[in-house]
């Protein structure tokens, strides 16, 4: 029995694995020059790992433990609240600690506890929800700069219900705590991908599953396969550029549309020097770029990295300026906030998923009134089953432990 899986990202990988463990031919067609996907681990940015993608494992408990121990990566716990400094909606430059005592609308949008104010019907978007139980304009736009920006898009277009679980969910399901693992992303995705028959360069145009699966790419060959798994991106899948034959089912079109593949986007600097305190390792502006953070901080005392994260209206407002304008503005940020007026960078890379051919976005955001959306793409439709993370639970997607659980679901459901 054999199974073609069309994209070599972590939930393609992860199928490709868990399949040919249990003794399936395995056949990955990837678009890219490269494995990983969204996760893309950079050894010429600068003198040590820098991501472009993917960047943290998110709780001490999340399956990537298993192979960061299995290989004996080195990782570093990435504790950004006891770094970080904060602009605050008062405009005061405070330690993050300090400005949640002195702003209350600052400490309830990290804390999150507001289960009592009531819980959000299925068809609000996260910005009514929180108008709708008493948030202040002041917490709203802590809202955007610093959650609803890392979930992918704007207050307003977010379901409440589906993201207002991760106020209380992720942590305890995923155990605490963020965690960079400082041989880089790739050592695990190059592990992962050894002995698995990968195709890169390989443009699939294509899909036909009226029976076994017949794939066809952009150069005229054809893969033959039992089973496929699909694991492209949401925002390749919402371009319609694949054919399906015959076409998907509605209720994957009903997922489709139930989904939002979110603008997110990276500009990532290289300084000669530090540009503020060596203990400072995360900023978080009221400017465009609004968070910021050093992945060489306790690591290198010679490399200075910081990288600029940002989705939605931020993301939009620099692709408009186009790449060299964008970091530049990035660049003003930064002086603004630190006060430095000549501060300048040694080289910059932007990275730009929403322009990305091959993906088209950064990560899927859940519509309201769509609450099932992620269930309805994930359900088998045999020969074809869906890995990816917008496929995953709510509390899983956008991260590479999600992407790599659904590629394991996919597989399990094969077998």
């Amino acid at each position: 029995m054999s199974v073609l899986i069309i994209g070599a990202g972590f939930a393609g990988l992860s199928a490709g694995y868990h399949l040919t463990q249990a003794g399936r031919e395995v056949t990955i067609l990837e678009a890219r020059d490269r494995i990983g996907g969204r996760v893309w681990t950079s050894h010429d940015f600068a003198d040590l790992p820098v991501e472009f993608g993917g960047e943290m494992i998110h709780g001490n408990t999340v399956n990537t433990w298993e192979w960061v121990n299995k290989l004996g990566l080195k990782t570093l716990h990435w504790q950004k609240d006891m770094h970080a400094m904060i602009r605050t909606e008062d405009d005061q430059w405070l330690p993050i600690d300090e400005a949640r005592e002195k702003s209350p609308a600052l400490a309830l949008t990290r804390s999150w506890d507001i289960a009592h104010l009531g819980e959000p019907n299925d068809d609000e978007d996260l910005e009514t929800y929180l108008k709708r139980i008493g948030l202040t304009e002041e917490h709203l736009r802590y809202t955007q700069r610093m959650f609803a920006n890392s979930e992918g898009d704007n207050m307003n277009v977010l379901s409440a219900k589906a993201h207002a679980s991760l106020f209380h969910d992720r942590d305890t399901a995923d155990g605490y705590g963020d965690h960079r693992i400082l041989d880089g992303y790739s050592a695990y995705y190059n592990k992962l991908a050894e002995g698995l028959d990968i195709r890169l360069n390989t443009v699939v145009t294509e899909i036909d599953w009226s029976d076994t699966v017949t794939v066809t790419t952009a150069d005229g060959k054809t893969y033959t396969g039992d089973d496929a798994v699909i694991t492209l991106p949401l925002g390749v899948l919402q371009a319609n550029v694949i054919k399906f034959t015959p076409e998907l089912p509605r209720i994957k079109q009903e997922a489709l549309e139930g989904l939002g593949m979110g603008p997110v986007m990276k500009m990532i600097y290289l300084f000669d020097e530090p540009i503020t305190d060596p203990s400072i390792g995360v900023i978080l502006s009221k400017q465009n770029p609004p968070v910021w953070w050093s992945p060489t901080i306790g690591q290198s005392d010679t490399q200075f990295v910081w990288t600029a994260f940002f989705s939605g209206d931020y993301a939009r407002e620099m692709i408009a300026l186009g790449e060299e304008q964008a970091l530049q503005a990035g660049l003003q940020t930064l002086r603004d906030e630190l006060g430095k007026s000549d501060l300048n960078y040694k080289k910059a890379q932007w990275i730009c998923w929403p322009l990305d051919e091959f993906s088209r976005g950064g990560y899927s955001y859940c519509r309201p009134g769509h609450y099932d959306a992620r269930d309805k793409l994930a359900q088998p439709t045999p020969p074809l089953y869906w890995a990816g993370e917008a496929t995953a639970p709510h509390d899983l997607t956008a991260m590479v432990h999600g992407a790599y659980f659904t590629g394991q679901r996919a597989s399990d459901e094969i077998l």
